[in-house]
């Protein structure tokens, strides 16, 4: 039962740190229940804030959030009446029967009342009695307010309110295809009637229609054919630029798509070095780059940050991936609205700033380095490279970058979330001119 399963993933995303994700009795779904669970589940993350202040505005009393499956139930419902267009009694019903047969069963008459409550709001009305409009910005677009006022700041309103909306639209399903195991032409070919669009200045770049199926039905995955990878994503590998023989260091590898990129640029020629904190990714990792028929990769379970790791050892180039606050991929994880606070952001940059350092030193001079982040916060991005370039004469900006990639006005790599649909993204290229 897909609304069954989406409630069961919008709880579990509530109240673990985990990715959202559907549960493993989904596997008994058929492909269109599957992809239908998914959209409500996503979306009912997505519009959070939102649903939960119409809900709330249109309850006799409060509801308490150990009540999660009560909760769940009630945004997932009304996300498909307000998002999806399901027929408001149809909505309403599902909700109703979900409860039935469970200890939640005695809220029926409240569910029901409080769902057809908040369906005949005025909520264009309601938006406009708020003063603030930040608050009134925040609640329209679902997201937390520290974070709408942050940008507000920094952008005006206008373009706000534009990323707000960007990061709430559904992201295409964007793919790399892996010239380690097949070439443009033959999928190309095989995959003639899901192609939507191709990138001019990033060949291997291609945008499918969205299937019924997971991903993992696209024919060509298990033979390694393709990546899911965004076209922003896409840059950063071709921005640092391996060439044939080179030591390369993958500081924060996991999952591996960078990974691979890298190894695809030189037909499996370098000398990879595959850097993960996190063991519990690795296996995941390893049988990504088994899949893509990516070789002669060192796997390395450790904190790049740590001086000590790799002591002794020196690369031509290295990635650094590193940890950051995501804001950049919103529309792909709507969780990281709910998970990321304000403190967030100084642990981060402390993080990032630490793993810069370490991984510097590890550069032969000469050397390139690409510090990348899926952020959208210049503490983390632009700021971050800056601090470090202050502190380290013997790294500059490298001018080399490839054609078509969209910079700012320092030559780094930056998009905007949303724009040409692509992901937000940051990366810099730093070249060590001495010792």
């Amino acid at each position: 039962m897909p609304r069954l399963t989406a409630v069961q993933a919008v709880m579990g995303v509530l109240r673990s740190a985990a990715p959202l994700e559907l549960p493993a009795t989904a596997a008994r779904l058929s492909g269109r229940d599957r992809a239908l669970a998914m959209e409500i589940a996503t979306g009912s993350v997505r519009y959070l804030a939102t649903l939960d202040e119409l809900l709330k505005r249109c309850m006799s009393r409060p509801l308490p959030e150990k009540h999660h499956f009560l909760w769940a139930v009630l945004r997932t419902a009304l996300y498909q009446a307000l998002y999806l267009r399901v027929p408001e009694r149809a909505a309403v019903f599902e909700a109703v029967e979900l409860l039935k047969g469970r200890r939640e069963e005695s809220w029926t008459g409240f569910t029901n009342g409080v769902l057809r409550a908040v369906l005949r709001l005025d909520r264009a009305a309601l938006w406009e009695k708020i003063g603030d409009p930040v608050q009134r910005l925040a609640l329209q677009e679902s997201y937390p307010e520290w974070l709408v006022r942050r940008w507000w700041h920094r952008l005006g309103e206008e373009a706000t309110r534009r990323r707000l909306q960007a990061g709430n639209q559904v992201p295409p399903l964007t793919i790399r295809v892996n010239t380690l195991a097949t070439s443009l032409e033959k999928f190309e070919a095989v995959l003639a009637e899901r192609l939507l669009s191709r990138c001019a200045a990033l060949p291997e770049a291609m945008t499918l229609r969205p299937g019924e199926g997971a991903v993992e039905k696209i024919p060509g995955y298990g033979n390694g054919w393709f990546a899911v990878q965004d076209q922003s994503a896409q840059w950063v590998a071709p921005l640092l630029a391996p060439q044939v023989g080179e030591a390369v260091l993958d500081a924060c590898a996991a999952p591996g798509g960078k990974t691979a990129h890298l190894a695809a640029l030189t037909g499996n020629q370098l000398r990879l070095t595959a850097v993960e904190k996190d063991a519990t990714r690795l296996p995941r990792m390893l049988e990504n780059l088994q899949r893509l028929r990516v070789q002669n990769v060192e796997m390395i379970t450790g904190d790049a940050g740590d001086p000590a790791l790799l002591a002794g050892r020196t690369f031509d180039r290295a990635l650094l991936d590193v940890p950051c606050s995501g804001t950049g991929v919103i529309r792909r994880h709507p969780e990281i609205k709910w998970r990321r606070q304000p403190e967030d952001l100084v642990r981060l940059v402390r993080e990032q700033a630490r793993i810069l350092r370490a991984v510097a030193a590890r550069v032969t001079v000469g050397g390139v380095m690409v510090y990348a982040t899926c952020s959208l916060e210049p503490e983390e991005n632009e700021e971050q490279v800056e601090r470090f370039l202050a502190a380290h004469p013997a790294w500059r900006r490298r001018e080399s970058r490839p054609a078509g990639m969209p910079c700012d006005a320092r030559g780094d790599l930056r998009v905007e979330m949303g724009e040409a649909d692509r992901d937000g993204f940051y990366a810099a290229a730093l070249e060590r001119v001495s010792a």
